[in-house]
């Protein structure tokens, strides 16, 4: 007999512990990293709205919502899958157990009360949590929130937002405000969600923000400044890291109606360490998301010039580029669409003498006519009609490194005396202005059809032609070298599975077999996109024969 829609239940575990239960009710229960799902993971690695559990009288399934780090249905990658009892779906460092009843110890742990139950990790995903009433313990508790959100690196809206509701509960105040350095109004809480009963003046605000630390403000001292501010009292603090400096810092202002309880020492004891937590928190993750970016940059540019293959023509196409890196001379590449002619140009610049340049790249086919030669040569404002600001073009941004005019044989005949000039003379005019500018740079081209046959049809420039081939590299067609297939299939299966978050997977031999026994008109970047699909389509870790035919035929 089914269990009813109404009977299951989802168990959360992380390292071997349960942290939650939730009921499923009837219909759709999200999962992901932001609060609102139904089913939160606080987790970096977790994407906001990950996937989600259908719930229905016939039955229970998941699917997966386009996810960075996907999902796995005890142990396979799946993107959907029908659920039963017992089976666990695995969520980054989470497991979620769907059963037909509760657990019993976690139906006995949800009755804790106090501190055990604020500092319980579920906690830390509230708006407002929970705080024990225990002065010392509520004072704890809310530290170890604030802590927990700067540790898992929280971004500063939301943690703005956090800190704000968290001040408002620990408290017990009415409102707490949010003040720019401006001083701007940038944020109010309310205890009920609605409007603020009070808004500082500009000069009541100026006045908070004089204090380098904690403050307590009462009404009846300031009441003569304006109306209505006498009926509560302030605690202020400042969100600064450096007390004795003199520039003016945000600061939050929580409000407390004049009948509730004074301020008290230890009140400003607690709102100042939230805030000195609270700006050297949030510069910490703003310097961990820089170092993040500044990670991804160097793992896609070491991602980008591996050349995988090990055949006889391969070994000697590298060899041939590698020889070309070190010169400054112009190089042609020549190759059918799909063949490797960006990876081989990034390889020729990060083996070059410019490799610590910018690479800029231009693809000649995929810019309209009227437009290309303001993106080669850039313009002044007001130029042309829509020119609201000087823009450098691609020959400036390269300055000091390589320029790559991908399709150069798409160019228009008009456009390609203007680049010959450039080329010759390393000097571009922008529309709009007489003035020229000078650029170091190295020019690579690369073209999927005979340029000398262009020639011959006057479709393409006899000078420009002779410029580009100073040095010339024919890419050979996949079907060229397939020795290389097995190798390029693996490398291309393990990138995958990295960057989609998915298990580890395997090529079955017969599998690569197929893949040897194809011609690949679409050469390597064909090959990519059938082991891409073959990958995100598998629901085992071992991709059959069958697989990749089917992907093959798509």
């Amino acid at each position: 007999m089914k269990p009813s829609a109404t009977n299951w239940v989802a168990i959360v575990q992380t390292a071997g512990k349960c942290v939650s239960t939730h009921k499923l009710p009837e219909g759709i229960t999200t999962i992901g990293r932001d609060p609102h799902n139904q089913i939160p993971l606080p987790h970096s690695s977790v994407s906001r709205e990950h996937a989600e559990i259908n719930c229905v009288t016939e039955g229970l399934s998941v699917r997966d919502l386009g996810s960075r780090n996907g999902i796995l249905v005890n142990g396979v990658p799946r993107k959907k899958a029908l659920l039963q009892a017992g089976d666990k779906i695995s969520i980054c460092d989470f497991v979620i157990e769907v059963a037909t009843s509760m657990p019993a110890e976690t139906s006995s742990g949800s009755k804790s009360s106090g501190l055990a139950a604020a500092l319980q990790l579920d906690q830390t995903i509230d708006l407002r949590p929970r705080l024990p009433e225990a002065k010392s313990e509520r004072q704890l508790a809310t530290l170890y929130h604030v802590c927990f959100w700067i540790a898992e690196g929280v971004e500063e809206k939301a943690f703005v937002e956090r800190c704000l509701n968290l001040l408002l509960v620990s408290l017990y105040a009415r409102e707490v405000h949010y003040y720019s350095a401006g001083p701007e109004l940038k944020a109010v809480i309310t205890e009920d969600g609605g409007k603020p009963a009070v808004k500082l003046a500009a000069f009541l605000a100026k006045k908070f923000q004089e204090p380098r630390e904690a403050s307590i403000f009462r009404g009846v001292d300031i009441a003569v400044h304006q109306r209505g501010v006498g009926n509560f009292n302030y605690l202020v603090c400042p969100l600064s890291t450096n007390t004795s400096t003199a520039a003016p810092a945000a600061f939050v202002v929580v409000v407390r109606a004049e009948e509730q309880q004074d301020f008290t020492p230890e009140d400003r004891v607690l709102v100042q360490a939230i805030c000195q937590l609270w700006v050297r928190g949030q510069a910490k993750t703003m310097e961990l998301c820089d170092l993040r970016q500044q990670n991804a940059k160097l793992k896609e540019k070491l991602s980008g010039p591996v050349m995988i293959g090990s055949s006889e023509p391969w070994k000697r196409l590298i060899e041939r580029a590698r020889k070309m890196a070190g010169t400054s001379s112009t190089i042609l590449l020549n190759g059918e669409t799909g063949s490797g002619k960006e990876v081989l140009t990034q390889f020729l610049h990060e083996n070059s003498p410019r490799k610590s340049g910018p690479l800029v790249k231009m693809n000649c086919a995929a810019i309209p006519d009227s437009l290309i030669e303001s993106e080669l040569f850039g313009y002044s404002k007001g130029a042309f009609s829509g020119a609201t600001r000087d823009y450098n073009g691609k020959f400036v941004q390269a300055n000091g490194g390589t320029l790559f005019l991908d399709e150069i044989g798409e160019m228009p005949l008009l456009v390609q005396a203007k680049v010959l000039r450039a080329i010759e003379n390393r000097e571009v005019q922008p529309l709009g202005t007489e003035a020229t500018t000078h650029v170091d740079i190295r020019i690579i081209a690369a073209t999927n059809r005979d340029l000398r046959e262009m020639v011959a049809q006057k479709q393409f420039r006899e000078d420009l032609y002779y410029r580009l081939d100073v040095q010339n590299i024919r890419i050979p067609a996949l079907r060229d070298h397939p020795e290389d297939i097995d190798e390029l299939a693996k490398y291309f299966l393990d990138r995958c599975c990295a960057e989609n978050g998915l298990a580890e997977m395997e090529l079955a031999p017969e599998a690569l077999a197929a893949l040897r026994g194809h011609t690949w008109p679409g050469n390597v970047r064909e090959l990519f996109n059938v082991i891409q699909r073959c990958a995100l389509g598998a629901e085992d870790i071992r991709i059959t024969k069958p697989n990749v035919l089917d992907h093959i035929r798509r």
